[in-house]
Parts: C-alpha cells; structure tokens; sequence
C-alpha cells in the first residue's frame, strides 16, 4: 500500500492510498480535514495534485479506471495536462469525472 504525506493546519499526516492505475492515487481525508463530508474520497495525481473529489472509493476508482489511458500519469502533472490538452481530450477528461461522480467545484 501506497501513502501520502498531507500538510494541514496541525502538522502533516499521513494516509493510506491506493494506486488503481499506474501514477494515480486514491485515498480517504479524515473528516476533520475534508473540505466537504460528502467528497472526501480523492483522486490525484502521484505528485499530489487533486484531480477530483468523490463520494465513494467506488466512484473514485471508476473515475481512474476512466480517465487512465489518456496519459501516462507516471509522468509529470503538467505533462499529463500537456497531453490531455494537447490531445484534444480536455472534454473527454472532464465528462469521465463528472460521469463518476467527481464533486462538481473539483
């Protein structure tokens, strides 16, 4: 198992994450550091940007299964934004989010 280290007011934290598909990550935040208790599942990217915010490990899950092969997310974030921009599937990119249940401010 995967972890990642997250800064908050209080110190640093450490979390649990999976990897579903090579280069993204997928963990829970502890309610008390969630900005929203209905999303607290996040997708992001393995340099810890967040791709979008879910409602369940589930839809989170969905949404990397979605979005996997439009990059390779090994790379870096601005690369792997470079090539879903430049490939023509920013829209691709937005509706797989959405269609999984993304949190519609992420």
């Amino acid at each position: 198992m995967t972890t990642i280290e997250l800064p908050t007011k209080t110190g640093p934290i450490t979390i649990e994450a999976t990897e579903p598909a090579p280069g993204l990550r997928i963990y829970e935040l502890p309610t008390e550091h969630a900005p929203s208790p209905e999303y607290r599942w996040i997708l992001a990217h393995h340099e810890g940007r967040t791709i979008g915010l879910f409602k369940s490990a589930d839809d989170a899950t969905g949404a990397a299964a979605a979005v996997a092969s439009m990059t390779d997310w090994t790379r870096s974030i601005m690369t792997a934004a470079n090539e879903i921009s430049l490939g023509g599937n920013v829209e691709r990119f937005g509706f797989a989010l959405i269609a999984h249940g993304c949190a519609p401010t992420a």
